[in-house]
C-alpha cells in the first residue's frame, strides 16, 4: 500500500512535468520565434509561424504530407533539398534557393525558363509550376499573405549566397 501512494505521486509529477514542458514549448515558439531568426523569412522557413505569431494555414495535397512540416523539414537548412524519408517511403525535395529557381535549367530533357517572383508566389500558394503543372505531393499549399511570401522570397535569395 505504501508504494502505491509513492507510485501515484510519481505519476502525478510526471504528468505535471510533461504538461509544463508542452506549455513552455508552445509559449517559447510563439513568443520567442521573432527574436531567434535573422529575418521574418527565415522564421517562416524554419517554423511556419506567420507575421501574426500563429502557424500559417496550409493544406495537404497527398498522403505524404507530414503534419506540422515546414520548409526546412523538406528543403533543408541550405535550401538545396534532397532525399526526404517519409512515413510511407521517401521523396526528393527540390533545390529552392532563389538562384536555382530563377535560372534556366534542363528538367527531363527539356529546358525551362527561370521562375519569376510571381511564379514562386503561385507555387507557394496554389502549388502550380510556371508551366501550369501541379507541384508534386507532398508540397502543401500555404495560405501566406503577400508580405509573408515576399519575406520568404527574400530569404531564398539569402540562401543563394550560401
Amino acid at each position: 500500500m505504501r508504494y502505491r501512494g509513492l507510485f501515484m505521486a510519481g505519476v502525478a509529477t510526471l504528468v505535471v512535468g510533461v504538461a509544463g514542458l508542452a506549455v513552455v514549448s508552445l509559449v517559447g515558439l510563439d513568443a520567442g520565434a521573432f527574436g531567434r531568426y535573422s529575418s521574418a523569412g527565415q522564421r517562416i522557413y524554419y517554423t511556419g509561424i506567420g507575421d501574426n505569431g500563429a502557424p500559417i494555414a496550409r493544406t495537404s495535397v497527398g498522403m505524404g504530407m507530414m503534419y506540422g512540416a515546414t520548409c526546412v523539414d523538406c528543403h533543408a537548412e541550405d535550401g538545396r533539398g534532397g532525399r526526404v524519408d517519409a512515413m510511407m517511403g521517401w521523396f526528393d525535395a527540390p533545390d529552392i534557393r532563389y538562384s536555382e529557381l530563377t535560372s534556366p535549367h534542363t528538367e527531363d530533357g527539356e529546358t525551362t525558363h527561370g521562375w519569376t517572383d510571381a511564379d514562386i508566389r503561385r507555387a507557394i500558394r496554389d502549388g502550380i509550376e510556371p508551366n501550369g503543372e501541379r507541384l508534386k505531393p507532398p508540397m502543401p499549399r500555404w495560405d501566406m499573405t503577400d508580405g509573408e511570401i515576399d519575406e520568404v522570397i527574400a530569404y531564398l535569395k539569402e540562401l543563394s549566397g550560401r
